[in-house]
């Protein structure tokens, strides 16, 4: 699934693209156009039940306003993009984040959790941080939000205890001295972090493996910085990739090493850990798919976590895309022949494209926003389309439908189909430019989450 970057740096050509009205060649001599409204310009909830096109791939299937200051965001070289405000000129800043669990969806926007009812749009509570917010993940059935720190290289984290009638905000009991850069990996409990240390300090860094339901330390330990890690409930695997001996694992447990042995070679180095519940290890092997060209040979592995006899390894290159056991352990790869669901025990083939579960498949959902050419008209510029992706997805491009949208999750809708998230400006809602603009954009004054039936 195509996923913003953590932070967009707002260059100074978005200001001179307020001052001057020329900055991408995208106004021209032209005057301001009101754009026409569209299906999420309403001032109030919106189901596809009013319109009648529910089910229907390209489909609003429900719209909700937003409350704060929003603006539409100008580049040259990129479609308009909806930005809280707020934000310092020149300032990296977090984009909108927003997850998906149990039918409740988390966005953040600037400092913000909302919870909102996927079925019907409800908003069931907000919770400020204090802290704009970089990051949201469920870890079971915790809420976790991770607070960067501008002009450092540390990260705060918070943890939201969360149901349908509000959250608990607490943070982790670690060290004030502990500077880290977010949880390197987490399991279905548990968090693992590790210590910041600059380039070029040579020594060990702290792990802390921390309790998500609770925010206590079960351990630490101070070890050699891993390459790559894994957390099965609350055991930690650190491989290491060292330039002249084998790649190898070690198991620690209680914050003490244990078990130790070597990364498969059917894996190549650079294999990344998965986790399997109750199954075994998988070292992925990212950038082998769709067509191979990103490996030399290498295959997705699963090995027993005991002491790393290899199971199964995939017979065509490719990569993993999640990992499922709602009623069996599944893998979902995509690999030379298409999507596939495998036995996570055995690595048998159990289904094979459309036969695929598309649950299984959420993060390969998205959408591509249509290309800036020069000397567009602002009017074309701001409604640039954008075009549901995926498996399967055979979608036509949303024309008019929002300025500046952007994908932010996908999840399974109970009546079976995927739906997208989106956070965009309803078209007619898109001011004038102006330097009064926070990120030197247009003001949007009909910020609207969306989700489209792909």
């Amino acid at each position: 699934m195509p996923t913003p970057p953590l932070f967009r740096a707002t260059p100074v050509l978005t200001v001179l693209l307020a001052l001057s009205l020329t900055g991408c060649s995208l106004l021209a001599e032209e005057e301001p156009v009101v754009l026409p409204a569209s299906a999420i310009s309403p001032d109030t909830t919106v189901t596809c039940e009013d319109v009648g096109d529910c089910g229907e791939a390209g489909a609003v299937r429900w719209s909700l306003p937003l409350e704060g200051d929003f603006y539409v965001e100008r580049s040259e070289s990129s479609a308009p993009v909806v930005q809280p405000a707020g934000v310092w000129l020149d300032h990296g800043h977090p984009y909108p984040r927003a997850v998906e669990s149990e039918g409740v969806l988390y966005l953040s926007t600037s400092d913000t959790v909302t919870a909102v009812d996927t079925a019907d749009a409800e908003v069931l509570w907000t919770q400020a941080l204090g802290r704009e917010i970089g990051l949201l993940r469920m870890v079971g059935p915790t809420l976790v939000a991770h607070l960067p720190e501008y002009g450092g290289d540390v990260e705060d984290v918070r943890f939201l205890e969360v149901d349908r009638d509000g959250a608990r905000v607490f943070g982790a009991d670690l060290p004030e001295d502990f500077e880290h850069l977010g949880a390197q990996v987490t399991s279905g409990s548990h968090l693992l972090f590790r210590e910041y240390l600059p380039p070029d300090d040579e020594s060990d860094p702290r792990y802390y493996l921390v309790e998500a339901a609770t925010g206590k330390v079960d351990w630490s330990v101070s070890l050699p910085r891993a390459d790559a890690h894994l957390l099965v409930g609350d055991t930690a695997y650190l491989k290491y990739d060292p330039e002249d001996a084998r790649a190898h694992v070690v198991a620690v447990t209680g914050g003490e090493p244990g078990a130790e042995f070597d990364a498969p070679e059917e894996a190549g180095d650079a294999s990344l850990l998965l986790e399997v519940p109750d199954g075994p290890i998988l070292f992925d092997t990212p950038g082998c798919a769709p067509f191979g060209s990103g490996c030399d040979g290498e295959r997705i592995t699963a090995v027993d976590p005991a002491g790393g006899e290899v199971l199964w390894s995939h017979t065509e290159p490719g990569e993993v895309v999640s990992v499922s056991v709602d009623d069996q352990p599944l893998v979902y790869v995509r690999d030379e022949v298409g999507y596939r669901a495998l036995d996570a025990g055995t690595g048998e083939v159990l289904a094979e494209d459309d036969e695929v579960a598309p649950a299984g498949l959420l993060p390969e959902f998205g959408a591509e926003s249509g290309k800036v050419r020069e000397e567009m008209a602002l009017e074309e510029y701001d409604l640039l389309p954008i075009t549901p992706t995926g498996p399967g997805v055979d979608a036509e491009p949303l024309d008019g439908l929002a300025v500046g949208a952007e994908h932010l999750t996908a999840y399974a809708a109970p009546d079976g189909p995927v739906v997208g998230v989106y956070l965009g400006c309803a078209p007619d809602g898109v001011g004038e430019a102006s330097m009064g603009a926070a990120i030197g954009g247009a003001p949007c004054t009909a910020p609207r989450l969306f989700t489209v039936d792909h």
